[in-house]
């Protein structure tokens, strides 16, 4: 199964540059999870500072966006430092509250705005990643680890293709296995018969709906049964506090060769709410 879920480089098709769109969670209707908080800037004419969604969104998040400093020269070999522990990224979002944020970037701008949607699995991921990548260092070390664990690979593509189906608790099971079992005829079924809901978590996935051809990439799939009383942050929070609890345990996550996937096709995972 793992080989048909897309890395986190084939979900982030965008570059530096792309157009401002402030109204882009329009394109497509998978974008809903976060319509509620990217709103604050349906009038912007031009990318929002980091300032901006520092302000606009630190209520939501209980973190700080701040300008990710450019990455230091590389010293010539032999030259290195000890690795500053601190600099490192999750361990500025773990320790320091901060989450280091590029300008004028969709990819960091959608890493915001999903912190803003879904605050508590956001925040808990970051700490096990911390956890993860600071137990292989050792004090005095002057490289990174080179490849990640399996964990580390769950994790990001968790974070970067991470898909929720949130489902009334009687279907659980049925649903895992309607996906183990591509039986994409059911997953829809269910989704217009309003027994299940699909939100997106990855930012590496909203950053897929702005490109081309979205549904080519496969979304790894974590199955949420906690009812589906409709759309709207209320049930967003929900997902969030649930994922949160899964991330706490260092059993998930954690072999990318369990996860299920689904195409992320708008067709299959959206059904209009309220026909």
């Amino acid at each position: 199964m793992a080989a048909e879920i897309a890395s986190s480089r084939a979900v982030r098709p965008l570059e530096r540059g792309h157009a401002w769109d402030a109204r882009f969670y329009e394109k497509n209707p998978l974008f809903w999870p976060l319509k509620a908080r990217a709103s604050v800037f349906e009038n912007h004419l031009d990318w929002p500072s980091i300032a901006e969604i520092d302000a606009a969104w630190f209520k939501h998040t209980g973190i700080h966006f701040h300008e990710q400093a450019p990455r230091p020269r590389r010293r010539r070999r032999g030259r290195r430092l000890p690795i500053d522990t601190e600099s490192l990224y999750d361990s500025q979002i773990a320790n320091l509250g901060s989450v280091p944020t590029r300008p004028r970037n969709w990819h960091d701008y959608l890493n915001a705005l999903v912190w803003a949607t879904f605050p508590h699995a956001k925040r808990r991921f970051h700490e096990r990643q911390h956890q993860a990548v600071a137990a292989r260092i050792q004090a005095g070390d002057r490289v990174l680890p080179g490849a990640r664990t399996r964990e580390q690979d769950g994790l990001a593509i968790l974070d970067e293709g991470g898909m929720l189906m949130v489902v009334e608790a009687e279907i659980e099971q049925q649903m895992a296995q309607w996906i183990d079992e591509k039986n994409l005829a059911r997953v829809a079924q269910a989704i217009r018969e309003h027994q299940a809901m699909t939100i997106l978590f990855g930012h590496g996935l909203y950053e897929t709906l702005l490109g081309e051809n979205a549904a080519a990439t496969w979304a790894m799939v974590t199955v949420l049964p906690v009812g589906v009383p409709g759309p709207g942050i209320a049930i967003v929070n929900v997902a969030s506090r649930r994922l949160a609890a899964l991330i706490s345990d260092p059993k998930n996550f954690s072999n990318p060769d369990t996860f299920r996937n689904l195409p992320l096709d708008a067709d299959l995972l959206f059904s209009a709410r309220n026909p």
